[in-house]
C-alpha cells in the first residue's frame, strides 16, 4: 500500500494526476451515459449504439491512460512507439465494445458483470500495451502481487459498474456506475504504475520513431476532449429525441386507448402491439396478446380464413373467441403501414355482437309470431319456396296443410281474449309435438295455422300427420281451473300432384281446409279438383268486382281518429267497402287480395283516394283524412300524379291528406318507394307507416323514409294488458317516435282494460272499436253528437288511470 502512495505522491506530477482525473471521469461518464441509451435503444439501433460506446470508452481510457503516463516522472527520458501506442488505443475500443455489448444484449444475470469484466480486461490491455510502448533506456521489472491486485481491482470495478448501469435505470444508477467505472480505471493505472520498476540499463531509444511527450499531450487531451464531448453532444441529443418520441408514442398510445375499436399491429402474423380496448374486448391481458398469432384468436376456421385474407377495401366479419372461449363478432378492417420502421398490418376490431344479436331479435320478430313464438307468414311462404326449389332438384314431393280452430272466435267472445291467446300457445305447442322432426309449423294470422311437410310419400302419409294434429288438438285443455273443447279442421294440397306454384298450393291448401269445414268441421280433407268450382266462383268475384270498380259501385267507410288529450276528433281512416247486390257487404279481406292478385288494386286505389279527397273536403275544422295505398300502387302506378290531381280536384289541403303504407312497399323497391315518398311530401302530403311492428319493422325506416305518423298494429293492442312483451314493444315504439317527432296512431283498441295499458300519454291518437266501427258516408254528420260520451269516457277513463298510478307509485 505504501508503494502505491509512494508512486501516486512521489512519482507522479499532481496536476497532471488531476489532469488525467478529470479526463477519466468525463470518459467514464460519457461511457456509462452511452452504453445506458445502447441499453434502452431499439434493436436496429442498439448496435450503432453499442460501437458509439465503444469508441468514446476506448479513447477516454487511452487518453486518461497516456495523461497519466506524462504525469509519471521517470528518471530516464521516456518516449512511445507509434506502433504500440496507436494499437493499445484500437485494443481499447474493441475489446470494450464486445464487454459493453455483452452487459447490454446478454440478459442472463451473469450477463452485466461479465461484460464490465471484459470491459475492465479491455482496459488492463490498453495500458500494459501502452507501457510496453515506451521507449526508455532501462529495464522493466513488475511487482507480481500488485499486479495481479489492479488487475483483480479494475476487473471487479469495472463488473460492478456495467451491474450498476443495467439494473438501476435512474440519475442515482448514472452516478454510481460512472463512479465505479472511474475506480476501476484509477485502480488499475496507479497500482500498476506502482508495480513496476525501472532498472538502468544501456539506452536504446531510436530517433524519429518515437513521439515527443509534449506533442503526445498536445494530441491527447485535443483528441480526448473532443471525441468525449461529441460523444456526451450525441448522448444527449438521442436523450432529448428519445424523451419527444417517448412521448410522441405515449400520446398516440393514449388516442389509440381512447378509441373505442380495438386496434392491434400485425407482423409476420404475429400481434406485435395492440391497444387496452382490444385487450377489454377480449378480457386478455395485453402480456397474454403480445407475440400471439393473430389466427388464434379465431373461433371457428371461417374466422381464421377471414383473419387470413382481409380486404383493405371494405371490411369483413368474423367472430373471436375471448378468454373464456365465448365468442365475439367483430367487424375488422385492415391498413398496410410502416410500424416502427418496419412494414405492418394494423387491424381494427369494432364489437358488433349487440347490432348482431339486434339484428337477430328483429329478424325473429320479422319472422315469427310474438304469441307463439312460430314462424308467421312471411317466413312459412320464404320456406315453402326453398323446399319446392330443392324438391324440384331432388324429384321429392312436398305437402302443404292448413289448419284452423273451429269456433275459435265464440272462446274470445265467451273467455275473453287473453283466454283465446293461452289456447292458441296451447295449441301451437300440442301442434309442434304431433308433428315429425323434418315439418316446419307456422302461425298464418288468427286461429290459422300452417305446416309444411316435405320429404313425403304421398296422401296417406299426410293425411296420417294431418289427422294425428286434428286428434291432439281436439283433447280436452286446462287453462287454469278452465277445461275447454276445441276441434280443428285441416287441408291438404301436394307438390307437384296437386299444383306447381307456391301461391297456387296455398290456395288449394286453404280451399281443402274450408271444404273440411262445410262438411262438418274437426277433420282434414285434401284438395280436390272438384273444388274448382270454388274457383270458377272466386273468377266471378274478380269479374264482378272490376265491374264494381268501373262504374263506381263501391263505397268508402270512415273510421274515427281521436286524440287522447281532449276526445277530439283529429280526422278519419278511409275504408273500401263492397255492397253487391247478389253477395251483399263482400269481406274487404276478400276483395282487396283479390284486386292485389289481378292488378284491379291500382284503380281501386286512384277511386279511394279520389272519393276520400272529395268527402274530406267538406268536414269541419281541420279533420286529416288516412288512405291506404298498396304496394303495386308504388310498383306500376303513377301515385303521385294520382294524389296530384285528387287535391286538384276536390280542392282539399294537402297536409289534411295522410297517405299510409305498409312495410312492404319498402322493401319490394326502396329506392323508388324513396323517390315517390320525397315526390308526395314536396306536394305537401303527409306521410304514415302502416301496422308498425309487424314484418321487417327495420328502423332503419324511420331515418331513410320521412314519415309523419306511425300506426301501431293491432295485433299488438289485442289483449295487451295480459302481454308484458306487447306492452314493452308498444311502450318503446311510441318513445321512440316521439323522440323522433312523429306522431302516433295506435289501432285496434277495443276495451277500456286496452286503453289503460296505454296511460295518459295525451299526444296519441285513438282508433278502435271501442271508439265507433267504420261509419258510412250519411252516418258521419252525426258522429259528433252521437260519440260525445263515449270520447268524454276515454278521455277520463285515461286521467284517472293514470292518477290511480301515480297514487299506487
Amino acid at each position: 500500500m505504501y508503494r502505491v502512495f509512494y508512486c501516486l505522491t512521489v512519482e507522479h506530477d499532481l496536476r497532471l494526476v488531476v489532469v488525467a482525473a478529470l479526463l477519466c471521469a468525463l470518459s467514464a461518464f460519457a461511457a456509462v451515459g452511452m452504453a445506458r441509451r445502447a441499453l434502452s435503444a431499439a434493436s436496429e439501433r442498439q448496435t450503432l449504439w453499442l460501437i458509439v460506446t465503444g469508441f468514446v470508452t476506448g479513447v477516454g481510457i487511452w487518453g486518461t491512460h497516456f495523461v497519466s503516463m506524462l504525469a509519471y516522472e521517470a528518471p530516464l527520458p521516456v518516449q512511445y512507439g507509434i506502433v504500440g501506442t496507436v494499437g493499445s488505443l484500437f485494443v481499447a475500443i474493441l475489446v470494450t465494445m464486445c464487454g459493453w455489448s455483452l452487459a447490454v444484449r446478454v440478459k442472463h444475470a451473469l450477463g452485466a458483470p461479465a461484460g464490465g469484466a471484459l470491459v475492465g480486461a479491455g482496459i488492463a490491455t490498453m495500458h500494459f500495451m501502452g507501457i510496453d510502448a515506451m521507449e526508455v533506456g532501462a529495464a522493466i521489472v513488475w511487482d507480481e502481487g500488485l499486479v495481479l491486485t489492479a488487475l483483480v481491482l479494475g476487473a471487479g470495478f469495472a463488473a460492478l459498474s456495467a451491474v450498476a448501469m443495467v439494473r438501476m435505470p435512474t440519475r442515482r444508477g448514472l452516478a454510481l456506475a460512472s463512479l465505479l467505472l472511474l475506480c476501476g480505471v484509477v485502480s488499475l493505472h496507479f497500482i500498476a504504475m506502482s508495480a513496476m520498476e525501472l532498472v538502468l540499463s544501456v539506452p536504446g531509444v531510436a530517433e524519429g520513431s518515437a513521439v515527443s511527450s509534449k506533442l503526445l499531450a498536445v494530441t491527447v487531451a485535443l483528441g480526448v476532449v473532443f471525441v468525449v464531448s461529441v460523444g456526451l453532444a450525441a448522448a444527449a441529443l438521442d436523450l432529448h429525441l428519445g424523451v419527444r418520441r417517448k412521448a410522441e408514442t405515449e400520446r398516440m398510445r393514449a388516442l389509440a386507448d381512447a378509441t373505442f375499436e380495438g386496434i392491434a399491429v400485425v407482423r409476420d402474423g404475429v400481434m406485435r402491439d395492440m391497444n387496452v380496448p382490444l385487450c377489454e374486448m377480449l378480457r386478455l391481458d395485453r402480456d397474454d396478446l403480445l407475440d400471439m398469432p393473430v389466427g388464434k384468436l379465431a373461433m371457428d376456421a371461417c374466422a381464421f380464413e377471414t383473419l387470413d385474407h382481409l380486404d383493405e377495401d371494405s371490411p369483413m366479419t368474423c367472430r373471436l373467441r375471448c378468454r373464456d372461449g365465448e365468442a365475439l363478432t367483430v367487424q375488422v378492417r385492415a391498413r398496410r403501414m410502416d410500424f416502427g420502421g418496419e412494414p405492418s398490418q394494423v387491424l381494427v376490431f369494432r364489437d358488433v355482437s349487440a347490432e348482431e344479436r339486434a339484428r337477430a331479435r328483429m329478424s325473429h320478430l320479422a319472422h315469427h309470431d310474438t304469441l307463439t313464438g312460430l314462424p308467421n307468414r312471411l317466413r312459412f311462404r320464404e320456406a315453402l319456396k326453398e323446399e319446392l326449389a330443392r324438391a324440384w332438384r331432388e324429384d321429392t314431393m312436398v305437402a302443404v296443410i292448413f289448419f284452423d280452430l273451429d269456433r275459435f272466435k265464440e272462446v274470445n267472445d265467451v273467455h275473453g281474449h287473453a283466454t283465446g291467446d293461452a289456447l292458441l300457445k296451447s295449441v301451437a305447442e300440442r301442434m309442434l309435438d304431433s308433428l315429425p322432426e323434418k315439418a316446419i309449423a307456422a302461425r298464418l294470422s288468427g286461429d290459422e295455422f300452417a305446416v309444411l311437410l316435405p320429404h313425403v310419400t304421398g296422401h296417406d302419409e299426410v293425411l296420417g300427420i294431418a289427422q294425428r294434429v286434428v286428434d291432439h288438438v281436439g283433447l280436452p285443455l286446462t287453462l287454469d281451473q278452465l277445461t275447454l273443447k276445441v276441434s280443428a279442421s285441416g287441408g291438404v294440397t301436394i307438390f307437384p300432384l296437386d299444383g306447381e306454384d307456391p301461391d297456387r298450393l296455398m290456395n288449394q291448401a286453404d280451399l281443402a281446409l274450408y271444404h273440411a269445414k262445410a262438411q262438418g268441421r274437426n277433420q282434414v280433407r285434401c284438395f280436390d279438383p272438384a273444388l274448382g268450382r270454388l274457383l270458377q266462383e272466386r273468377r266471378m268475384l274478380e269479374a264482378d268486382l272490376a265491374v264494381a270498380i268501373e262504374d263506381d259501385l263501391l263505397e268508402l267507410h270512415y273510421q274515427p281518429q281521436i286524440r287522447l288529450s281532449d276526445g277530439e276528433v283529429a280526422g278519419f281512416e278511409a275504408l273500401v267497402r263492397w255492397n253487391d247486390e247478389q253477395r251483399g257487404y263482400v269481406p274487404p279481406s276478400e276483395f282487396v287480395q283479390i284486386a292485389e292478385e289481378t292488378g284491379q288494386i291500382l284503380k281501386m286505389g286512384e277511386w279511394v283516394i279520389r272519393a276520400a279527397c272529395r268527402e274530406a273536403v267538406n268536414w269541419p275544422g281541420e279533420r286529416r283524412v288516412a288512405v291506404n295505398v298498396s304496394p303495386a300502387q308504388f310498383r306500376q302506378g303513377n301515385l303521385v300524379l294520382c294524389v296530384q290531381q285528387a287535391l286538384k280536384a276536390s280542392g282539399l289541403a294537402p297536409e289534411r291528406l295522410v297517405i299510409e303504407i305498409t312495410e312492404g312497399v319498402l322493401i319490394d323497391d326502396e329506392e323508388r318507394a324513396l323517390q315517390v315518398l320525397g315526390a308526395l311530401k314536396k306536394l305537401g302530403v303527409r306521410l304514415a307507416i302502416d301496422d308498425f311492428g309487424t314484418g321487417y319493422s327495420s328502423l332503419a325506416y324511420l331515418r331513410t323514409f320521412p314519415f309523419d305518423k306511425i300506426k301501431i298494429d293491432r295485433s299488438f293492442m289485442t289483449g295487451i294488458q295480459n302481454d308484458r312483451e306487447a306492452q314493452i314493444i308498444v311502450q318503446a315504439t311510441i318513445d321512440l317516435a316521439r323522440a323522433l317527432g312523429i306522431s302516433i296512431v295506435v289501432e285496434g283498441v277495443e276495451t277500456f282494460d286496452e286503453l289503460a295499458v296505454l296511460g295518459r300519454q295525451p299526444d296519441l291518437v285513438l282508433q278502435g272499436y271501442l271508439v265507433s266501427r267504420p261509419l258510412s258516408r250519411g252516418q258521419l254528420a252525426a258522429f259528433d253528437a252521437e260519440s260525445a260520451a263515449i270520447r268524454r269516457e276515454v278521455v277520463d277513463h285515461v286521467r284517472a288511470g293514470a292518477d290511480m298510478r301515480r297514487r299506487q307509485a
